[in-house]
């Protein structure tokens, strides 16, 4: 799909465009708020700066994909496939990530305040000074995370893996 026939339809009123092939493609600063892009394919996507609040990301392909500064309050990325993003400074407060692949993603001063990571996939993923607070780390495996300078605090930790030399009371 083009992106510029996405931006039309969305612009209508259109919010669902589940399977969509958006590989490569230019959506940076995007207002696609409640956007549906279920099991779509956003490989080296650019959406740094892009509004998604609410949006449906459920199993979206999302390799290397640029989510930098991006507003993704309150998506739903369950089970997405997130390898080596882009997620600095990403709001995802409330996110649901539950069984999300962020294997070598950069969430470096991300908000995942109140996020649910139940599950989570975050091996060798650099969380240094991220916002965890309240998050829902319940199996999620953090082997080799980076979770310098990060926020722990009320984050609930319950069965998640961590086979790094960060001691399991910090992480």
């Amino acid at each position: 799909m083009e992106v510029s026939q996405l931006i039309r339809r969305y612009a209508v009123g259109q919010r669902q465009f589940e399977r969509s092939d958006l590989r490569e493609t230019q959506l940076s600063e995007a207002n696609l708020n409640e956007i549906g892009l279920n099991y779509a394919d956003l490989t080296w996507a650019n959406l740094s700066q892009a509004s998604l609040e609410h949006a449906e990301l459920v199993g979206t392909m999302m390799w290397r994909t640029r989510l930098s500064w991006t507003n993704l309050r309150r998506a739903n990325l369950g089970r997405a496939l997130v390898l080596r993003g882009c997620l600095t400074f990403a709001n995802l407060t409330e996110a649901s990530l539950q069984q999300a692949d962020l294997r070598l993603s950069d969430l470096r001063q991300a908000n995942l305040q109140g996020a649910n990571l139940q599950g989570a996939k975050l091996c060798f993923a650099d969380l240094s000074g991220a916002d965890l607070s309240y998050a829902d780390l319940s199996g999620a495996d953090l082997t080799g995370a980076t979770i310098r300078d990060a926020n722990l605090q009320h984050a609930r930790l319950d069965g998640a893996i961590s086979k790094s030399n960060v001691p399991p009371a910090l992480v």
